[in-house]
């Protein structure tokens, strides 16, 4: 019960921390201070039921549905660490985990940048606030006898032994891996909220120094997590080696894609001012599929097509995380509409011969290599919204676009390396050189 106490106070401290922040938007001198303070209140509630939570799971509290289903005392140290975030519940105490520590730098850094703040801390505790809600509905503090309370289990009992973890996730890549991912997807947030921020504070060209940084960190965070899990897959039977175009494998791989091609299409925004349209749907969407690749995998709708699937977590979190999805897509594209005229970007078709428009043609092969796979991801939901049985795409979808659209894309930044921005000078030097055969390999 305490466990659950202290994660619905930490989704009331950050309600208030939200309502204070959006007060704070027309009279900051008498709100800012409050928001902040109860901001630090929900990064310190989060740290300390992640705390609790890890110390029920060493002292092996099997009274807890979640710490019997996902630990065992046969388990070392390490293996017992990653039982945490074994499962969807304790997923998401991980995620709201990253939010917090992640927001404490982002909150720190935004500050110095005026009228930011307010708008952007309020939408990213917005996001932390439905994760802490989904940990309301679906408890990792829920007591065996509330589980089982069909079966007759007495108040109180507690199983002498854990079940432990699937022997398959008994892997040095468990402690590694999924962490990375979610900093990741955590990482991504962030330019999706200064983003939208920009958005509203009609600022249009400056938002995009800010976000930089921001979209460097997600983009080599979600980056090292696939491939380490790429490398987990290939040492794991029946996972489909390196890369089985999985559907959960696909949902992760999605944001990042589109993340990358935000980061070459900021490069032409920074340089000449074009893109801009073009770098807010980017940054967007980028966050909008990492909402798609949760629903994906921890609604349980994937479950008899992927062998990464969370078990099937019930209605209400179904319902939450369609909700969320929904709510932040319908969000974005309203203010993106609203905004979509009054955004003037310069043209960057005066050459086309040149670093821009290679960069260009690199980000339209990746963008529609995204939406291929996109559709292919989506392959047993579009199937069961037809009411057929669901089935995943065959592989050979996949490789059949994907080897003419990385060879396309490698060679346009190859190409957009040996130009000059806004000319069709070619340059040739030592660092691009060098630059060329990395890519090369």
């Amino acid at each position: 019960m305490f466990g659950k106490i202290l994660i619905f106070i930490n989704f009331l401290l950050a309600i208030a921390s939200i309502i204070f922040y959006l007060l704070s938007i027309k009279n900051q001198s008498a709100y800012l201070k409050y928001a902040r303070i109860l901001f630090y209140s929900t990064i310190a509630c989060t740290l300390f039921v992640s705390g609790f939570f890890l110390l029920n799971i060493f002292e092996h509290n099997y009274q807890y549905t979640y710490i019997w289903d996902y630990s065992s005392s046969e388990l070392s140290n390490l293996l017992l660490f990653s039982s945490f975030y074994a499962g969807s519940q304790g997923s998401f105490l991980l995620w709201a985990l990253f939010f917090v520590v992640f927001g404490f730098f982002f909150q720190q850094n935004i500050k110095k940048y005026n009228g930011y703040e307010s708008i952007s801390m309020s939408l990213l505790i917005s996001i932390l606030a439905f994760i802490l809600l989904l940990l309301i509905i679906k408890s990792p503090f829920e007591y065996v006898w509330e589980t089982f309370a069909s079966s007759g289990i007495k108040e109180g009992a507690k199983p002498l032994f854990g079940k432990g973890l699937n022997p398959i996730l008994q892997n040095i890549w468990i402690i590694i891996h999924p962490p990375i991912l979610f900093a990741g997807y955590t990482a991504l947030s962030i330019p999706f909220v200064i983003a939208i921020t920009a958005l509203i504070k009609k600022d249009y060209f400056n938002w995009i120094e800010i976000a930089f940084k921001w979209i460097l960190i997600g983009a080599g965070l979600l980056g090292l997590g696939i491939s380490l899990g790429g490398i987990w897959a290939y040492e794991t039977l029946g996972w489909g080696g390196f890369w089985g175009w999985d559907p959960v494998e696909n949902s992760s791989l999605i944001p990042w894609m589109l993340i990358i091609v935000l980061l070459h299409t900021t490069l032409i925004q920074k340089k000449s001012n074009g893109l801009i349209r073009t770098n807010f749907l980017l940054a967007i969407s980028s966050f909008i599929l990492v909402l798609y690749a949760t629903f994906l995998t921890r609604s349980g709708i994937l479950g008899s097509t992927s062998v990464h699937s969370f078990i099937d977590p019930g209605s209400s979190v179904y319902s939450i995380l369609l909700m969320i999805l929904i709510f932040y897509t319908l969000f974005s594209l309203i203010m993106l509409s609203l905004r979509l005229n009054n955004i003037k970007a310069s043209k960057i078709y005066t050459n086309f011969v040149s670093r821009e428009m290679f960069l260009l043609m690199g980000a339209i092969f990746m963008i529609f290599a995204t939406t291929i796979i996109f559709i292919g991801t989506s392959y047993p939901l579009i199937l069961d919204m037809l009411g057929k049985k669901k089935a995943t795409a065959d592989i050979s979808f996949y490789n059949n676009w994907s080897i003419f659209l990385s060879m396309a894309f490698l060679i346009t930044q190859v190409m957009s390396l040996i130009y000059s921005w806004k000319s069709s000078k070619i340059i040739i030097n030592k660092n691009i050189i060098i630059s060329i055969i990395v890519l090369s390999i």
